[in-house]
C-alpha cells in the first residue's frame, strides 16, 4: 500500500515538474545506478528538494530539512513519509547525523543542501561542512547536483534544469590529528561546491560567480 501510495505521489510531483514547469535534465548517465550516495546542491527554492526528487527517477532521496519544516504536523507527517528527516541548524545535531550514517548504511541515498538554507539573493553560498564530514564518514561518493532558475519560482524567469555532475569519491582519512582532519574536509567540502558553482555556470544559472 506504501508503494502504491508513494507512486501517486511520485506521479503529481512528475505532473508539477515536467509538465507544468518542464523540467529539463542533464547528466542522467552520472547517476550511480545501486549503492549508497550523497546528493549534494544548491539551494535556491523550496521547490528544489521535488525538482530534485523527480529528476532523479530510480531512486528514493532522504532530505535533510531544517526542523522548523516539521512543527506543522500535517507537514511534518508528509515529508517523513517521502524519507525526509529534520536537521536543528546552527548546532551539531547528532540525531541527524546518525539518521544520515543509518540511511547511507543501509545502501539508500541522502540528499544535503550545503548552504543549510535557501539563497534569494542569485549566489551561492558558503557551505556548511556536514556534507563533506559525512560523506568521509560513510565512505560514500558524492554526487554535485545544480539546480537552475528555481530562484522565482512558481514564476519561470528561463528553463528549468537539475543537472548532475560526476560522482567524487571522499577521501580516506588516517590516523591523523584534529587540525589536519579539519582540513580534508574544508578542501572536499569546497571541492564540492566549485563543481556544483561550475555545473550552474555551465548550464545557464544566474551569475554565480
Amino acid at each position: 500500500m506504501r508503494n502504491f501510495f508513494y507512486a501517486i505521489i511520485r506521479f503529481l510531483f512528475n505532473l508539477v515538474t515536467y509538465t507544468w514547469l518542464g523540467m529539463q535534465v542533464a547528466g542522467e548517465e552520472h547517476i550511480p545506478e545501486k549503492g549508497a550516495f550523497i546528493v549534494a546542491s544548491n539551494h535556491a527554492s523550496y521547490f528544489d528538494p521535488p525538482l530534485i526528487g523527480t529528476a532523479m527517477r530510480h531512486h528514493l532521496i532522504h532530505f535533510m530539512a531544517k526542523e522548523e519544516l516539521f512543527h506543522n504536523p500535517l507537514m511534518g507527517w508528509f515529508l517523513r513519509y517521502v524519507g525526509t528527516f529534520p536537521v536543528h541548524r546552527g548546532r551539531v545535531d547528532r540525531k541527524a547525523l546518525v539518521e544520515a550514517l543509518r540511511v547511507l548504511k543501509q545502501g539508500c541515498v541522502l540528499g544535503i543542501f550545503p548552504e543549510g538554507t535557501s539563497r534569494d539573493q542569485g549566489k551561492l553560498g558558503k557551505f556548511h561542512e556536514g556534507m563533506a564530514a559525512i560523506a568521509i564518514r560513510a565512505q560514500v561518493p558524492v554526487l554535485p547536483t545544480a539546480v537552475i532558475n528555481s530562484r522565482h519560482l512558481p514564476h519561470k524567469q528561463g528553463p528549468v534544469r537539475v543537472v548532475f555532475g560526476e560522482p567524487v569519491l571522499p577521501p580516506v582519512l588516517s590516523r591523523q590529528d584534529k587540525e589536519k582532519e579539519r582540513d580534508i574536509i574544508h578542501q572536499f567540502s569546497e571541492d564540492i561546491r566549485s563543481r556544483i558553482l561550475d555545473l550552474i555556470n555551465q548550464h545557464g544559472g544566474e551569475n554565480m560567480s
